[in-house]
């Protein structure tokens, strides 16, 4: 008969691996911060919204799942919701970031060919014709 053993039955571990562990989780997240309000910081000087979404999409994807998991940790809440959640943050992260590089609007910028010092092959067709 087949039977089925739980991968995670034990918790905690050495000490120092916890604290460790603890530790690497604490210095990321306060990196992914340190990192996102450079990048705020760069989005009030700008008002580029892409720079804006990155931002949010940088502390959803990485301090965002560190902080639910060790919130509802310690709520009690089953693995399975601390889980979801924390996978719903991460993805809602990297849709953010997605749209800061392909979907936020940039205004200021012009179109390749509008740009100062481009040729504009249809202008040089237009003075060869006349």
């Amino acid at each position: 008969m087949l039977t089925l053993t739980n991968l995670q039955t034990t918790s905690g571990g050495s000490p120092i691996v916890v604290v460790l562990t603890l530790l690497g989780l604490l210095v990321t997240a306060v990196l992914s911060l340190i990192v996102a309000s450079l990048v705020i910081r760069g989005y009030r000087r700008n008002r580029d919204p892409a720079r804006l979404y990155l931002a949010i999409g940088l502390v959803l994807l990485t301090t965002g799942p560190i902080v639910l998991q060790f919130v509802l940790t310690n709520l009690g809440s089953p693995p399975g919701i601390r889980s979801a959640v924390a996978n719903a943050s991460k993805l809602v992260g990297l849709a953010a970031m997605l749209y800061a590089i392909y979907g936020a609007s940039r205004p200021g910028r012009r179109p390749r060919s509008k740009r100062r010092g481009d040729r504009n092959p249809d202008a040089e067709r237009s003075e060869e014709s006349s």
